[in-house]
């Protein structure tokens, strides 16, 4: 995993050499085991849904019409009791959806599985410290809670002092708007996938979620049980550009949201194994009933060279993580996950699962919205478009674990900063599929009608998206906004060009309208959101705007007028 880097760890030299100290008195005195994946054949059928989904997450399924499936259907209880009575085998986890069993093992042990008929194959997937099942934790979805004098909970009057740090990666995917509708992730429970996420129980951007029963734990699948405050302090800051509710400091893009946060990656080591950490948190996931995963998380090299996958594999079916994060999908639940950091390295592409084509994959732009150096690029290998979306990820704002708050670089950040906005989108629109906001997500990012493989579609826009899909359920074929970011936005939910003029409006002497036509286009070419800047335009004096679009449809000619005032 690339972790992107918080400036305030940047600059700790100090605290850099302690880190490497500790972790490498750690790694004399940890006791590995290898792992293996063990491909099972056949599955229980017979099963309780009740007892294997929560009300939630069956819910969730209704909704969308996802019937219970064959990947559903637990591994057979035989087939680990059979596993378990192997000498020097110890079944760490089961993975449903794969139908498999992840081993701790012995190469020679291992060995003793090929002859047995419900093992298909065995695969080794690296190290992993020794955790045999008789001293590792039950899951128990620990509920951190604090009682606050004052915990309300609200969006709609929030300032741009209330923002504070993180108020120029909101404004610039347009969550404000939304915001003061209400729409604010309230209802909505995001999975964070992550390294750790120390302290975020006791840093003021969470208090209030605890306050309000919107903070959850899961489980940390690397060392067993149900800590995942104590260590590594990249999952509070991708956490914090989610969902952290601190007015008058700092306001996350979706701070209302439900968290539930789970462990997958070993910061010590890189092998597989993380990956399959990572699908299992996806399965359990699930049947807690999320509506949505953010990983700032990918893979594609690893401490043993022999595991390293290569550019052909990147089709979004061939590792485990990307088969995995396209079952979540296929569940209901939209999953977005960074691009990855590598784009000035020699890999340069995106990683795993970042090219599963179902996955929201986001890369990482700087305030002006260039391309950060860093961002990975696309596309994968199937040659379908990524990343899909981009955020801020140059000098985003974060959590620290001290409480305070600082920049740092990374998709790891871009990611929630937009995996909030979803969070907003779907607290709007609940009926719409993952693949249908992935679709309106890509329709209104900032360059719909030119993608390309460094920024996909552009930077995420959920006010032109949220206007977009408003107008559309009200059967509006043509619709114009004006936005805070000092722009017209022509929303075209029908096949045809459309033509468009821009006026200047300005008072001769003082008292006689002037009225000059500035800009036109004609046919222009069919996106579902057209971006006209008006900050080119603008100069030091306060002015007035106006833009006439005139488009077609089976009806006839259509007209719409719409004025502005720039100050």
């Amino acid at each position: 995993m690339e972790l992107s880097i918080p400036k305030y760890v940047l600059n700790s030299p100090r605290l850099y050499v302690i880190g490497l100290f500790i972790s490498l008195q750690l790694t004399v005195l940890a006791q590995y085991q290898d792992a293996y994946y063990v491909q099972l054949v056949g599955k229980d059928t017979f099963y309780d849904a009740n007892h294997l989904l929560s009300k939630k997450a069956l819910d969730r399924r209704s909704k969308y019409s996802i019937p219970i499936d064959y990947q559903d259907y637990p591994v057979k209880t035989t087939y680990i009791q059979s596993l378990e009575n192997i000498d020097s085998i110890h079944v760490r986890y089961t993975l449903k959806w794969l139908n498999a069993a992840i081993v701790e093992s012995t190469s020679t042990a291992i060995q003793s599985l090929d002859s047995i008929s419900f093992v298909n194959f065995t695969q080794y997937v690296g190290k992993v410290t020794a955790h045999q099942n008789v001293n590792r934790e039950k899951m128990t979805f620990i509920q951190p809670m604090v009682k606050l004098k004052e915990s309300s909970m609200h969006t709609q009057n929030l300032t741009s002092r209330d923002y504070g740090i993180a108020y120029d990666q909101n404004k610039q995917i347009g969550i404000l708007d939304l915001h003061q509708k209400g729409w604010n992730g309230n209802g909505i429970s995001v999975a964070v996938f992550d390294a750790g996420f120390k302290n975020l129980n006791t840093i003021p951007g969470f208090l209030k979620h605890q306050a309000n029963h919107k903070l959850r734990y899961g489980y940390d699948w690397v060392n067993m049980d149900n800590t995942l405050t104590d260590f590594e302090t990249h999952g509070t800051s991708c956490a914090s550009a989610l969902g952290a509710y601190d007015p008058g400091s700092y306001i996350g893009s979706g701070p209302l949201s439900s968290i539930t946060l789970f462990k997958t990656e070993n910061g010590k080591t890189e092998y597989p194994i993380e990956e399959l950490n990572w699908c299992k948190a996806a399965e359990i996931a699930d049947s807690l009933g999320v509506d949505m995963i953010t990983s700032s998380l990918g893979y594609n090299q690893f401490d043993d060279v022999r595991l390293n996958y290569t550019h052909s594999q990147l089709d979004g079916n061939t590792a485990f993580i990307s088969r995995v994060a396209k079952i979540a999908v296929a569940k209901g639940i939209i999953v977005l996950n960074s691009a990855g950091n590598q784009g000035h390295s020699p890999w340069q592409k995106i990683g795993f699962p970042a090219d599963s084509r179902e996955v929201i994959t986001v890369g990482a732009v700087d305030k002006k919205g260039d391309v950060a150096y860093f961002s990975s690029r696309g596309n994968n290998a199937n040659h379908h478009l990524k990343p899909d979306l981009s955020a801020m990820g140059v000098m985003t704002a974060v959590a620290t674990p001290k409480g305070t708050y600082n920049k740092g670089n990374g998709t790891s950040f871009s990611t929630p900063v937009v995996a909030g906005g979803v969070a907003c989108l779907l607290q709007a629109y609940p009926h719409l599929s993952p693949l249908a906001i992935a679709d309106l997500l890509r329709k209104t990012a900032t360059q719909n009608h030119r993608p390309d493989s460094m920024i996909g579609y552009g930077i995420a826009r959920f006010d032109v998206a949220y206007a977009f899909q408003k107008s559309v359920e009200e059967n509006r074929k043509i619709h114009v906004i004006n936005t805070l970011n000092k722009e017209f936005v022509v929303l075209n939910a029908q096949d045809n060009p459309i033509s468009y003029t821009l006026y200047l409006h300005r008072k001769f002497l003082g008292f006689i309208a002037v009225k000059k036509k500035i800009q036109s286009e004609s046919n222009v070419s069919i996106s579902s959101a057209h971006y006209i800047p008006l900050s080119e335009i603008a100069d030091a004096e306060p002015m007035e705007l106006s833009i006439r679009v005139i488009g077609n449809d089976e009806k006839g000619q259509l007209k719409i007028k719409a004025r502005c005032k720039l100050k």
